[in-house]
Order: C-alpha cells, then sequence, then structure tokens
C-alpha cells in the first residue's frame, strides 16, 4: 500500500527570530494587529493572527485602513476588523503587530505610528522584497511566497493550533498572493504549506469559490473597459491600461473587481512589464506593476512612486486622478 507522508515544511525564518517573536507575543497583554488594504494575504493574516492570539489570552484589536473586500469577508472575524482609525489608541497597547505591510504607511496609521508610544514595541512580520526592516524587531523572509506562509511556519514553531479556521484564512493568502500558484512567487515552499493546511482542513473549494471564482457581469465590463485601453510603449517594452472611477460608476463594478487584471495581463508575451493604474475612491490612484522576466525588477520601479513590492510583483499608491489627453492617458496631482 502506498500514499502520502506528511512533512514539515522547509524552514525559512530563524529559530532564534521565531522565539523571540513567541517570548514578546506571550509576554504582552494588549495587542494591536495591523495590515494593508484589499489584500488577500494581508486579511488573511490578520483574521489569522486575531484567532490565534485571542486564544493565548490576548486582548487583541485588528485594524485595517478599508472595509475588507466582499471576496474576504467569508473569513472567519472579519466583521471585527477595525477600520476608523479614531477608535483606536496606540497608547492602550503594549505590541503593534504588522503582518504584511511593507511600509508604515500602508497601515494607514499615518504620522501616528512615527509618534508611537516608546512603551509600544513594534513587531514587522513580512515577505516583501522591499521592506526597510522598521520594526523594533524585524521578522522579513523576502524568499517566501506570502506572509500566511510564514505565519503556518511560526504557528507549527511555537505550537499554536492551526484548525480549519486558521488553516482558510492562510490559504487564502497563500493562493491570492501567488495567483492560485500560477505566478512567479509560487515556489515549492508555498505548495508545501498549503499541503499542510488542506490537511488541518482548509476548504480550497471555498477559497475559490469567494475569491477567484466570484466574477459579475459589471464586473467582467469593467475589466473589458481595460482591456479596451490597453496600449504598448514598445521602446520599454510596457504594457498599460487604466481603470477610473466614472468607469466604476457607469459599469456598476467596484475597484476590488480588478485586484486580478494585472496578474491577467502579466500573460501577454513578448513584453518587458504590465502596468495597471486604477483610481481608488479616496482620490488616489493605485499602481500594480507584474513582470514574468528575471532582468526587471518591479519593485524597484513602484519604489519610485513610494511603494514597493517584489521583484515581480509590485504596486504603490499615489495622490491624483486621471484624465484622457490628446497624448494618451496622464496622472494629474
Amino acid at each position: 500500500m502506498c500514499g502520502l507522508m506528511a512533512r514539515d515544511t522547509t524552514p525559512m525564518v530563524s529559530t532564534t527570530a521565531l522565539e523571540k517573536l513567541t517570548r514578546l507575543v506571550h509576554g504582552s497583554r494588549r495587542i494591536l494587529l495591523v495590515s494593508h488594504q484589499n489584500c488577500g494575504d494581508a486579511t488573511g493574516a490578520v483574521a489569522a493572527c486575531l484567532i490565534v492570539l485571542e486564544r493565548l489570552g490576548k486582548v487583541v484589536t485588528p485594524y485595517l485602513p478599508a472595509p475588507v473586500p466582499k471576496s474576504f469577508c467569508f473569513l472567519p472575524r472579519t466583521e471585527e476588523i477595525r477600520t476608523d482609525l479614531t477608535t483606536v489608541r496606540l497608547e492602550d497597547y503594549d505590541l503593534l503587530l504588522c503582518v504584511d505591510a511593507a511600509e508604515p504607511s500602508m497601515t494607514g496609521l499615518g504620522d501616528r505610528f512615527a509618534e508611537r508610544p516608546t512603551t509600544l514595541t513594534t513587531v514587522n512580520f513580512d515577505h516583501h522584497l522591499t521592506n526597510p526592516e522598521y520594526g523594533d524587531f524585524n521578522v522579513v523572509d523576502r524568499s517566501a511566497a506570502a506572509t500566511c506562509a510564514m505565519l503556518y511556519e511560526w504557528f507549527q514553531f511555537a505550537g499554536f493550533n492551526v484548525d480549519y479556521a486558521v488553516a482558510t484564512c492562510l490559504l487564502t493568502g497563500i493562493l491570492t498572493d501567488t495567483g492560485s500558484f500560477s505566478n512567479p512567487a509560487t515556489n515549492d515552499a508555498a505548495l508545501a504549506t498549503a499541503s499542510h493546511l488542506l490537511l488541518k482542513g482548509a476548504s480550497v473549494t471555498q477559497v475559490l469559490e469567494r475569491v477567484v471564482r466570484n466574477k459579475t457581469i459589471p464586473e467582467l465590463k469593467l475589466w473589458g473597459r481595460a482591456l479596451e485601453r490597453l496600449r504598448v510603449d514598445q521602446e520599454l517594452g510596457l504594457v498599460t491600461t487604466v481603470v477610473t472611477q466614472a468607469d466604476v460608476e457607469e459599469l456598476g463594478g467596484s475597484p476590488e473587481a480588478l485586484e486580478g487584471i494585472a496578474n491577467f495581463l502579466n500573460e501577454l508575451e513578448g513584453f518587458r512589464a504590465v502596468m495597471v493604474l486604477k483610481e481608488q475612491p479616496d482620490g488616489s490612484v493605485k499602481g500594480s506593476l507584474r513582470t514574468t522576466r528575471d532582468d526587471v525588477d518591479v519593485a524597484a520601479m513602484a519604489k519610485l512612486f513610494g511603494g514597493g513590492g517584489h521583484k515581480k510583483a509590485a504596486g504603490f499608491t499615489v495622490p491624483g486622478r486621471l484624465i484622457e489627453t490628446e497624448r494618451g492617458w496622464e496622472l494629474v496631482r
């Protein structure tokens, strides 16, 4: 008789770092848990940490700078995530745990991050290539496919229980950051971790139905508008497109419906990179950059605009709006 034998994933974070992180958590009482908006890895990481840390008897406040997108609302405890910064007082906490936030600005804490109390220990737990290690203690694994993959490694090391609810949160983060195991972020550790999460009871069917197979007619029309506006800069080998708030209002979709279009366009053959610019409801423009080439670093490109990410998948957000001119679409501030 033959079968599959589960084995531990190869550890990517040092045991010394995981030991210190575990001690910091055990030694804290009130934890502020933050990440960035509109991301499966960020939302999955926050939801998983909320469940695990509360089981340890900690008082945990989860915060995101924008409401959880409807595609991730199936994850447990997401209805408890705060989005109003006025309800958060940094002086009420002894540990600030930032998960999947490449820059402090991505957490939405703004100037309050720089002015945080000296008694508040900041843990920066992330996998982005451009992370400047802004925490008092940093656990950054730039080779990890997703922060949720790192969390599984930590939870296993610390002996924290990973049940079906936590496993589903973690699997969501891995699936979204790897484009369902189709983009260059996919590696053997991510695949191995996903298999362990399935053994823990994670519902891959539920994740795929809610996150991948969830397109509506208005949302597909919004994708159509983006495809109509594809432009190619032959000199740079760059494919670009834009979507405005007017498009969203006219076609009845939502900004989050466009989250996958950059990955979709990344499958185009013969180009160096793709860039999708999307107007946001708050008066900013979000840029998503993707490439499949080893000789292109889109994280470096994103950093020019104050953003960051990975070598082959990155993004940025800048204030402004998109206008169409005789020369084409332009970003104005």
